[in-house]
């Protein structure tokens, strides 16, 4: 059987459908259940059964779909220990990094990448932290910068490598005023601005207007794109909580600490353990190090860990 069936098997297994798996490895729908039919062909079995308009995995397509991620995750470490061998890191490191940590540290990493490892193609995409986190575990990608907001944790994978990269403030924004309230309670009435239903930024803004200031926030803004939420501040339709990054490249609001609490976020990169020792790997999380390491120089409201 060889190994590039088995990675659609197995990103069938953790994504659900041929349409994810197609889109996430780039590849047609019609292509990839081709080449699951050829898979079937050559196990001998069954491996996937119609339900409806979609298709899942029999229990013998669930048995090859675990001994194709051992098999994927065997070669991926074979892969790495050889490629330590060489000079410099090559080839091709898909990268997915939310956007307020694009904004801030891609530009120098990029920049530090081109000179560090010249050889190295990195792909960027914009990803949400947990789609993001899955797409890693179906091997669609191979590094993560995400977020994970205090206290409402991303969940750990033991299959994937996580290092902190920084912590940074997350701020309550509002449109200047002379003498704009620091107390969560003094927005109670006001509408809000955060991210989508399941986000991170979501579920702190609830989580600390409810525990800290006995409210549950009146949300009639909702994006995914900080700079979207930015603008709603500025235009003094709503308030938020943003993060320091972010709030510092937005000079049409003002944005400080509440006095409740101090809340934070951390940024951190993930990779699966197989994946560790990666040249490229650590290339790119060497690089972004760096260029963290430059920003937290010059602020007091980011950390590095």
């Amino acid at each position: 059987m060889e190994l590039r069936r088995l990675r659609l098997l197995d990103a069938l297994a953790r994504l659900g459908t041929v349409a994810a798996v197609a889109d996430a490895l780039s590849f047609s729908p019609s292509s990839v259940s081709v080449q699951l039919a050829q898979l079937e062909t050559e196990a001998g079995a069954k491996l996937l059964r119609r339900v409806g308009r979609t298709v899942e995995l029999t229990p013998a397509g669930r048995r090859l779909a675990d001994h194709a991620a051992e098999a994927l995750a065997a070669d991926e470490a074979v892969r790495a220990e050889l490629a330590t061998i060489t000079d410099a890191p090559t080839g091709r490191l898909r990268l997915t990094i939310v956007q307020t940590p694009a904004l801030a540290l891609l530009p120098a990493t990029l920049e530090r990448l081109a000179t560090t490892a010249p050889d190295l193609q990195v792909e960027v995409y914009q990803r949400e932290t947990i789609p993001a986190l899955d797409e890693l575990r179906a091997r669609t990608v191979d590094l993560v910068v995400g977020i994970e907001y205090d206290p409402v944790p991303v969940g750990r994978q033991r299959d994937l490598d996580r290092r902190d990269l920084m912590r940074e403030d997350v701020l309550l924004a509002t449109r200047p005023a002379a003498r704009a309230s620091r107390s969560l309670a003094d927005y109670e009435e006001l509408a809000w601005a955060t991210g989508h239903h399941g986000t991170g930024l979501d579920a702190v803004l609830r989580n600390v207007c409810n525990r800290l200031a006995g409210f549950e926030p009146r949300i009639t803004h909702r994006s995914d794109d900080g700079l979207v939420l930015g603008a709603l501040v500025a235009s003094g339709r709503a308030v938020a909580l943003l993060p320091a990054l972010l709030t510092a490249a937005l000079p049409q609001i003002t944005a400080h600490p509440i006095t409740e609490e101090r809340l934070q976020r951390t940024i951190f990169t993930a990779t699966r353990t197989t994946a560790t020792d990666a040249p490229g790997v650590a290339a790119v999380r060497d690089a972004l190090h760096h260029s963290a390491a430059a920003v937290a120089a010059q602020r007091d409201d980011i950390i590095i860990p």
